[in-house]
This record gives C-alpha cells, sequence and structure tokens, in this order.
C-alpha cells in the first residue's frame, strides 16, 4: 500500500452530488492528492440496483485523474478487517446509490470508527451523492424511499450516519423531480439543516 501523500494540506471532507462531474475542478483547485494517490473505493450503496452507470462514471473518474483504486466492500466485515484493509491510503471514496442500505452497513462494519482514525491520520473523505449523505448526521429522511429497494429480509436497524458535518445533503438538485423532493423535505422538516447540492456543486468541511 502506498503511503499518504503530504503535497496538500486541505480539508479533509468532500462532499458532492456527483463526483464525476466535478472532478476536474477538484483537480484544478488542488482540493484533491495529485496523480499517483492511492484510493479505497466503497461501492456498497449500488448494491440494490442492477445497473450502476453513477458508480461506473465515479471510478473512471478517479482512474482518470491518476489514481489507483481498490474497492473495499462494507458488507460482512468488522472494523478491525476494515482498519487493515483501509489504512495507508490517500483517500476513502464512498459511492452514491442506496443511502439507508449504505448507513445500515456502515453502521453495523463500523465504518465510522474507521474513518475517523483515518481522517485524523491525513486520509481524505470524498462523498459522492449517497456517500455524501452518509456524513452527515442521519439518513431517516430517506427511509421510506429507500426502503422499496431492499433486498429481501434486509432491516434497516439505526438511521445513524457518520456525523462528520452537522447537515443532510440533498444531491442531484438540478433534476425538477428531486428539487420537488427537497422542497417537500425541508418543508416538512424544520428543525433539521440541509444543503441542496446540484451535480455541479461541492461542499468541504475540515473534521
Amino acid at each position: 500500500k502506498a503511503g499518504l501523500l503530504v503535497e496538500w494540506s486541505m480539508p479533509n471532507v468532500i462532499l458532492t452530488s456527483s463526483f464525476h462531474s466535478v472532478a476536474d475542478e477538484l483537480r484544478e483547485k488542488r482540493l484533491i492528492p495529485p496523480s499517483g494517490a492511492s484510493v479505497v473505493f466503497v461501492p456498497t450503496a449500488g448494491d440494490t440496483y442492477p445497473e450502476r452507470p453513477w458508480i461506473d462514471a465515479d471510478r473512471k473518474a478517479l482512474v482518470g485523474l491518476g489514481y489507483r483504486v481498490v474497492d473495499v466492500d462494507l458488507k460482512d466485515v468488522s472494523a478491525n478487517e476494515l482498519r487493515g484493509r483501509m489504512s495507508g491510503y490517500d483517500m476513502v471514496f464512498v459511492a452514491g446509490g442506496n443511502t439507508t442500505y449504505l448507513a445500515e452497513h456502515s453502521r453495523r462494519s463500523g465504518f465510522g470508527t474507521v474513518v475517523r482514525e483515518l481522517l485524523g491520520k491525513g486520509t481524505l473523505y470524498v462523498g459522492s451523492s449517497a456517500g455524501s449523505i452518509l456524513a452527515g448526521p442521519t439518513v431517516a429522511p430517506f427511509v421510506r424511499e429507500d426502503s422499496v429497494e431492499f433486498p429481501s429480509g434486509f432491516v434497516a436497524e439505526n438511521p445513524a450516519c457518520l456525523a462528520l458535518v452537522n447537515y443532510v445533503v440533498l444531491p442531484h438538485d438540478q433534476v425538477p423531480e428531486f428539487a420537488k423532493a427537497h422542497d417537500e423535505l425541508v418543508a416538512s422538516r424544520s428543525n433539521a439543516t440541509f444543503v441542496r447540492l446540484t451535480d455541479r456543486e461541492y461542499r468541504v468541511a475540515t473534521v
């Protein structure tokens, strides 16, 4: 495994609606590591879909940036296993898909604990869509919609997410059907903080 790079010192959390749509801008602004960096790619959120073109596009963008990309699934692993498999990488990239499914496997695996340890050692967290929602405090606003796509027998027991940021990302806000759903969500949950992102927007944070 490659050791962590030291050529950049920027915010350590980047949340996108669609990573491949903003990858070039992130590189130009030096918000992501230079070519040659190593990436842990978490595709777990895509499990509930027969085709996952958004995951393919994000992985292709990472490879196009000159990164070495290694997949790590969150299913059926322990925190100790994740710690061993994810240590020494420059970036943890969490791809999009079913956010509630992703959050549940994140909780079961101890992913949040491992991520915080890695962030403390200089690793960068990058989320795309569901991966960005996971960085917030909860997936509760999406559970009902997501549950339609759960595999047979799958139960989501806890809506808690990583809480790397204190807001819930609402991705793909440029799509009318998503924007309408976001309007309703924001209006119905006045006690929550939301950040709406189009596929050309992103947020950065330091944890």
